[in-house]
């Protein structure tokens, strides 16, 4: 339980008037200070943060033995946990996470350097485990079932089934054998291969290996403007821990020919005006033309509260805004983006966004800033 420290008024003597005032009078003099930059409008700020803000793309390929690709499919009947369909063509990524990202002012020159919100790679995370233990439990159940024949067939046989998922106009047959193979493959990962049944995790590593599965994933950079633009392919350039503070990931392209936003050296204050501006998914859900082009959406707001490592704002903030900034009128980045509050039933509370401090980002890489 935190409690609120006490005021203490304490009288001033002429003395420490005086100072107060002298010191007040050096603070302000032209030769010991530097020039803020200029105070903007909006309007004018609006046109040049249109293009130095970009949509960011997660998107995850995987791939199996014998050079087959898998997807997602289906949720399995019992346990809901995913369900992969496998086939010889390439389907390409898909999307599973869309969010904001920004190119920032570093003090390095080789690359061009963006921030955005680290959970936003937390998808793919999730996913490439459910894959993982989808087919290292099929494999395990094709040995169990395969009844003196070869396992690598039983487990061609397995597939073939799994792939029901995808047919259209299923028999009443095909439908029961198809959600009786799923509930038994994740039966058999939970009996024998997860963590509670296998802890030092050495069976599910043979079966997982005998699968040979691979997952690739990639970050899609989309400037402003038409779907058509080829994206910015990016790295991972350093990233914090899943579930960890601070939230903030830095990533990389090859040099772009993009103006990068600077950190704004003077720190964020209670009631300051400020504008959040991102890809939210929910405008995409009222723009009927969303599938042709990209452009962010502009918020305005305040600063509603002030932490060494957090900025909170009052600016709408919704999904697809992680990983956007937080800028000023200077034109500067007060912050980063990286959740909004919820209410207890998980619907969204739009006044209340929180996002990672300058402050925080400098520590977060100081060889950067």
């Amino acid at each position: 339980m935190f409690k609120r420290r006490s005021t203490i008024l304490v009288s001033l003597s002429l003395l420490g008037l005086f100072q107060a005032g002298l010191q007040g009078l050096l603070l302000a003099s032209p030769l010991t200070t530097q020039p803020a930059a200029a105070i903007e409008t909006w309007e004018k700020l609006d046109k040049r943060f249109k293009a130095q803000v970009l949509e960011i793309n997660v998107g995850i390929k995987f791939k199996l033995k014998d050079s087959l690709y898998c997807q997602i499919a289906d949720v399995s009947p019992r346990l809901r946990r995913y369900v992969f369909c496998a086939s010889s063509s390439d389907p390409g990524y898909k999307v599973v996470q869309v969010a904001t990202a920004f190119p920032v002012k570093t003090k390095r020159t080789d690359k061009t350097y963006y921030l955005t919100a680290r959970h936003v790679f937390d998808t793919t995370e999730d996913l490439v485990i459910a894959f993982q233990h989808f087919y290292s439990g099929m494999r395990l159940y094709a040995e169990q079932t395969a009844t003196n024949r070869d396992t690598d067939e039983r487990f061609r046989e397995l597939l073939q089934i799994v792939n029901l998922s995808r047919k259209k106009n299923r028999s009443q047959a095909e439908l029961i054998t198809y959600q009786t193979t799923i509930d038994s493959i994740w039966d058999t990962y939970e009996t024998y291969l997860s963590v509670r049944a296998d802890p030092s995790r050495g069976r599910f590593d043979k079966y997982l290996k005998q699968t040979n599965v691979a997952a690739e994933v990639g970050y899609f950079l989309h400037v402003c403007g038409p779907v058509t633009t080829p994206p910015l392919l990016a790295k991972i350039y350093k990233a914090t821990k899943p579930d960890t503070d601070p939230d903030i990931a830095v990533i990389t392209t090859d040099r772009a020919k993009l103006i990068p936003l600077e950190l704004d050296p003077i720190e964020a204050t209670e009631g300051q005006e400020i504008q959040v501006i991102g890809y939210p998914i929910a405008s995409d859900q009222i723009d009927t033309e969303a599938n042709d082009y990209f452009t962010p959406t502009f918020s305005n707001g305040h600063v509603t509260k002030v932490t060494p490592h957090l900025v909170q704002v009052d600016a709408p903030i919704t999904k697809g805004n992680s990983g956007g900034p937080v800028l000023s009128l200077r034109g500067r980045v007060l912050g980063l983006i990286v959740r909004r509050a919820l209410t207890d039933s998980g619907a969204e509370l739009n006044k209340f966004g929180a996002a990672m401090s300058v402050q925080q980002i400098r520590e977060f890489a100081p060889e950067l800033f």
